[in-house]
């Protein structure tokens, strides 16, 4: 059926224009008075029901409808489908225009990305968004992986092959388009050397461009958010529009790549949040780094896009930006932008106005009569996450027993979810008397705000049990939120079911909050505790003595702690010796394994019975608590 679709598209037009062959509809001239038809439409895929791999030639996915697909569609694909088992591939040399409408990819427990282009690919990618899409790449791979690793792309003056990748939100070519909420957006994450957006373990990053969407990047350990891998540059990767979020790996930069990288900028009506960059230069937009933030040019942005992230930042501006702003957005006379509360923005324009409540107006009324209240039996008590409107409000006593309704000010925007925490901003209730005569009445409140109680908390989802030995993990652990709640940790992108905790974390209490879903309702900090140490222990010495009996060996090793200094430790050692002429490299498995291997905690070793004169080799190797294996180190001896 779906063969016979494509069939009749150009067949219809054949009718219409009269004179073009099917075959070469598509090539035809534009015709007076004929109106051309699209010829195709984007090739459904599911990537739910098994890998999808786009081909230059061919193409391999499944439909919604569970139909194989094989023929390539130059009108683009729209990927669909939730998945754990299953990816996107594009190969080599493939031009792909790709729609991801809520498609979720999550490879954490395999070593595989979750939307990866064939490295070094001169085929140009588009990856247009629509809803909510998730990509998180496995172990050394990047969420969305675009590595080019030719020599000829180190420099962004090259003749550098590689193709480029677009990402954009669905709306992007719409004109005067700014995003907002309603745009598509994109989480991707990548893990142990894997960026966020861009390069593998160990790859370069070239030619990417980001023009629209809501996007949050974060790279696993000694990788960019959008950028090179591990502890790689990146070069020609650009941001024009769009919200764009960059979180680094340990060892490398945010945005862009370490040093080396070239030609990253942005440029245009867009907001970055990067606490790092290389390579990069602003040119227009917002970059945010932190608490403050810098305006470059006369920048556009929606009120929905400002009032979320701008929220309790500082912002400057650079030679002589203006910024069109948004809802609760003002200058200050420091020339500086601050995204105020409601209550403060409405005392700002309440200062810059001339008063008149006690003064005649241009009609000639009379000032309305004062009425008196007991401010301090107002008070409003709630839960963190919760809207004004489910606050527990006491209003103040009117005196005189004076009628009339309470109600939040109109500028408070009940529907907002209350913003600060930390009980140092008030928001203004209103009583609007019955009588029109009588002045209504403003009393500010400073809400009292707790956190949930539960007892629920995440729960270890993989490895389901640890990975290592003595209750050690030796690599990422994945917690996942209980039922009906959402979790939030300092270097997760947002409130998500699923939190990654990096192997540069070492032993000890992992903090996180949860949100319970619906209410927004959140909780104050929760620890669980966690042992992670994936990094082998170094051997630093093997001592040889000659002793009377023989020979007495004494290792010495150390922790590897460039991650973290909170390793396992209580090392054991491995001793294995052979004659020179029998003897060949082993590894550390099979040193350990081998039989005549002797092992033990201190580290030292006695052997009898050596022949006089003859060689032999040392094969020495440390473990530490969790059961990471050192290196095998040698070293060749001469019996006495």
């Amino acid at each position: 059926m779906n063969n016979y679709r494509r069939l009749s598209r150009p067949l219809v037009f054949m009718l219409a224009a009269g004179f073009c062959w099917a075959a070469s509809a598509v090539d035809c001239p534009a015709t007076s008075g004929l109106v051309q038809m699209q010829t195709a439409s984007r090739t459904k895929l599911d990537v739910s029901k098994g890998d999808i791999e786009i081909g230059a030639s061919h193409i391999s996915g499944i439909s919604p409808e569970g139909e194989k697909e094989t023929q390539t569609n130059r009108e683009g694909y729209h990927i669909v489908g939730e998945t754990s088992e299953y990816s996107i591939t594009v190969a080599a040399g493939a031009d792909a225009d790709i729609l991801l409408e809520n498609v979720n990819i999550n490879q954490v427990d395999e070593d595989v990305g979750a939307l990866r282009i064939e490295e070094a690919s001169q085929g140009d990618v588009t990856v247009t968004l629509k809803g909510h899409n998730v990509l998180k790449g496995g172990s050394h791979c990047a969420g969305l992986e675009k590595s080019c690793n030719q020599i000829s792309c180190v420099h962004a003056g090259s003749q550098c092959s590689c193709g480029t990748l677009t990402i954009q939100c669905e709306k992007y070519k719409e004109e005067g388009h700014i995003c907002n909420e309603e745009c598509g957006t994109l989480i991707a994450s990548g893990v142990n050397g894997g960026a966020g957006i861009g390069g593998g373990d160990g790859r370069k990053a070239n030619r990417i461009r980001i023009l629209g969407g809501h996007i949050s990047a974060s790279g696993g350990y000694g990788s960019a958010g959008v950028g090179g891998g591990y502890f790689c540059e990146a070069s020609n990767v650009q941001v024009t529009g769009g919200e764009v979020t960059a979180v680094a790996g340990e060892g490398n930069v945010a945005f862009g790549g370490v040093d080396g990288s070239e030609a990253n900028s942005i440029n245009g009506d867009c907001i970055v949040e990067a606490g790092s960059m290389g390579g990069a230069e602003v040119f227009k937009g917002i970059w945010l780094n932190g608490n403050a933030g810098t305006i470059h040019g006369p920048v556009h942005i929606s009120e929905d896009g400002a009032a979320g992230i701008l929220k309790d930042r500082s912002l400057t501006r650079e030679d002589g930006g203006r910024l069109i702003l948004p809802e609760g957005v003002s200058w200050t006379v420091q020339n500086t932008l601050r995204v105020l509360s409601e209550v403060s923005a409405n005392r700002l324009r309440q200062e810059t106005q001339t008063p008149s409540s006690n003064s005649e107006n241009s009609e000639g009324s009379q000032e309305k009569e004062t009425v008196s209240l007991n401010a301090q039996s107002a008070s409003a008590n709630g839960i963190y996450g919760q809207t004004l409107n489910q606050l527990e409000v006491t209003d103040a006593a009117v005196e005189g027993g004076v009628s009339g309704t309470w109600s939040w000010a109109k500028e408070m925007n009940p529907d907002k979810t209350y913003p600060i925490v930390d009980g140092t901003v008030s928001y203004t209730r209103v009583f609007t008397p019955d009588d029109s005569q009588k002045q209504e009445i403003r009393v500010k409140i400073r809400p009292q705000i707790s956190y949930l109680e539960t007892s629920k908390e995440v729960t270890i989802l993989s490895p389901r049990s640890p990975d290592g030995e003595n209750g050690w993990y030796r690599g990422n652990v994945v917690l996942e939120a209980p039922d009906g709640y959402q979790a939030f940790h300092s270097r997760s992108v947002g409130w998500v079911e699923e939190l990654v905790v990096p192997d540069d974390g070492g032993s000890g209490d992992y903090e996180y909050y949860l949100r319970e879903a619906g209410t927004n309702q959140t909780t104050d900090v929760k620890k669980i505790r966690l042992n992670i140490d994936s990094l082998p222990p170094i051997v630093e010495a093997a001592t040889v003595t000659y002793v009377d009996s023989g020979v007495r060996i004494r290792v010495k090793a150390k922790d590897d702690t460039s991650l973290t200094e909170q390793v396992s430790g209580s090392r054991y050692f491995y001793c294995l010796i052979k004659p020179e002429s029998k003897a060949k490299s082993l590894g550390r498995k099979a040193v350990v394994k081998n039989k005549q291997t002797k092992n033990n905690t201190t580290g030292e070793f006695t052997y009898t019975g050596l022949e006089s004169g003859i060689q032999y080799r040392l094969f020495v190797v440390a473990a530490d608590k969790a059961g990471n294996l050192s290196e095998v180190t040698e070293q060749v001896f001469t019996a006495q």
